[in-house]
């Protein structure tokens, strides 16, 4: 809880000594203009027929809306930008911890500050700070995500956040956030878990420190982060997450790497299968567990009008109390291609494979889990409103 605090404290430190630094406010900024200076939205779009099969069940197929979002973002004068975006085709009941809902991806403002407006501070639900660029790409271009993003980490959450560009290349940062966004009985009883001898955090929150930098004029990009956060009282999860990004010319690529370690697993994952193998009948979080993953995506451009990209996670968790570090063991994957015929239109069709195993340590005497996926679809990402006013220069 201490480490926890601590770390809201610096990002509140840190913004309270924005106060040294030189830069001139004549008026306040807020009151003009009188509208956003500028307003896009943006409706996601993905649709497939899709032909699934798994170890256990005959092959079946669907058509399938993959996903369908609604995208708003700008700026209200240069100062103070706004992103908005949340999901058509998930609930929009409200989560018990952040009030927000499981459609909403995120609702966040961000004010600029400084004399070149280097500091950033950030309000709202929005992405988490991971060091990952698995979470960067665009949404309708992953056909498939691990354990990391789905269980281990949250994606979208509540937060404080503070922001500091030590240059064009380097930015570093503090980031306060929910560790969850449902609360401790929510959570458990939606999974069904018990509480058992663990006590709800006070302060069921976290905070990630992170730095991101471009290197060879922009060639290799890295995303670095570490996190602490609480759920169960004096429980706690530290997470490090190490992402990479590389292009050069038609070729693309990103390598993530990620270590965590939960004092409680309220990830559940590990825990699941620990209490099946133990017989449980009251199913609960086990503690010193342990998840690692290696995600990478890689992706060609043939010309302008055809490319390939594939996908490879492998990722495992385990206990450092008992049986192995890695009993469990995660390959997720695609290959994909995709035909753009709209040279100004970010519109696609693709078609793909999908695939993903799960194999077990032979001391849990658990069968192998197979999923495979057929898909053939369409994407857009269709411009409904795009808004530029030229504001009037500054005196």
């Amino acid at each position: 809880m201490k480490k926890i605090i601590i770390l809201l404290l610096l990002v509140l430190m840190t913004e309270n000594a924005f106060g040294e630094t030189h830069f001139s406010i004549e008026k306040d900024t807020l009151l003009s203009p009188h509208s956003a200076q500028s307003a896009n939205i943006e409706f996601y779009f993905n649709s497939s027929f899709a032909a699934d099969k798994t170890r256990l069940t005959p092959t079946s197929a669907a058509f399938r809306l993959e996903d369908a979002r609604i995208y708003m973002y700008g700026n209200y004068n240069k100062d103070l930008s706004y992103n908005v975006r949340f999901r058509l085709n998930r609930p929009f009941t409200p989560t018990s911890q952040d009030n927000a809902s499981v459609a909403l991806d995120m609702a966040f403002l961000t004010y600029r500050f400084g004399k070149d407006r280097q500091w950033d501070l950030r309000l709202g639900k929005a992405y988490a700070m991971i060091g990952s660029y698995e979470i960067d790409i665009h949404p309708l271009y992953e056909y498939i995500y691990g354990d990391y993003l789905a269980y281990i980490v949250n994606p979208f959450l509540g937060v404080l956040q503070v922001g500091y560009a030590i240059n064009e290349r380097h930015k570093v940062g503090l980031q306060g956030h929910n560790t969850l966004n449902a609360n401790f009985a929510d959570h458990l009883q939606n999974n069904g878990f018990v509480a058992g001898d663990y006590v709800a955090s006070r302060a069921p929150i976290g905070g990630y420190a992170y730095w991101t930098g471009s290197f060879f004029d922009g060639a290799l990009h890295t995303n670095y982060s570490y996190n602490v956060s609480q759920f169960a009282q004096d429980y706690y999860t530290h997470t490090v997450s190490l992402g990479h990004q590389l292009t050069l010319g038609k070729h693309s690529a990103y390598i993530d790497l990620m270590y965590s370690h939960m004092g409680a697993d309220y990830a559940l994952v590990a825990s699941k299968i620990l209490n099946q193998y133990e017989g449980q009948s009251d199913k609960l979080m086990y503690k010193n567990i342990v998840y690692k993953g290696v995600i990478s995506r890689y992706e060609y451009q043939i010309d302008d009008y055809w490319s390939v990209s594939a996908k490879l996670a492998v990722e495992l968790a385990g206990s450092k109390n008992k049986i192995s570090e890695h009993f469990r063991q995660n390959y997720s994957y695609f290959l994909a291609v995709q035909y753009e015929p709209f040279k100004t239109q970010d519109f696609r069709f693709y078609g793909a494979y999908i695939g993903n195993t799960v194999n077990y340590a032979e001391a849990l005497n658990m069968p192998y889990e197979q999923f495979h996926r057929v898909a053939l679809g369409a994407a857009y990402t269709l411009p409904v409103l795009k808004k530029s006013v030229t504001l009037p220069r500054e005196k």
